[in-house]
């Protein structure tokens, strides 16, 4: 019985899901005057273990480095260096979905934005 119990908990843990690919969607940021925007982000990413790289930007043609990338679960952190500031990354993964929140943080330390995102897997 044991055995059979310990056999289906087994069956029922997700595989881990490989992040790796295109992911593109939008973002709902608001700015410290409460203005808020939507803005489309496409994030390209390569998965090694836990390990995050790739870039990051509003389409094709800007495109920034992803750094320090992390994957912890369904958990991923990830930070984009834009000019002059860094973009921080805070999202929860699902096979075919990123959720979660970003913030754009200054060079002096200061948030800009923050914002509500949303990725699907492109094809």
């Amino acid at each position: 019985m044991a055995t059979l119990l310990a056999g289906l908990l087994v069956l029922a843990l997700p595989a881990a899901t490989d992040l790796s690919g295109k992911w593109s969607g939008t973002f709902e940021a608001q700015n410290a005057r409460g203005e808020t925007r939507s803005q489309p982000i496409l994030i390209i990413l390569k998965q090694e273990g836990a390990k995050l790289s790739g870039t990051g930007g509003p389409d094709e043609s800007e495109r920034h480095p992803i750094l320090n990338g992390k994957v912890d679960g369904d958990k991923l952190t990830l930070e984009v260096s834009a000019g002059h500031a860094k973009i921080y990354f805070d999202l929860k993964a699902t096979e075919t979905e990123l959720s979660g929140r970003m913030r754009r943080v200054r060079a002096d330390g200061t948030t800009s934005d923050t914002a509500k995102i949303i990725l699907k897997r492109a094809q």
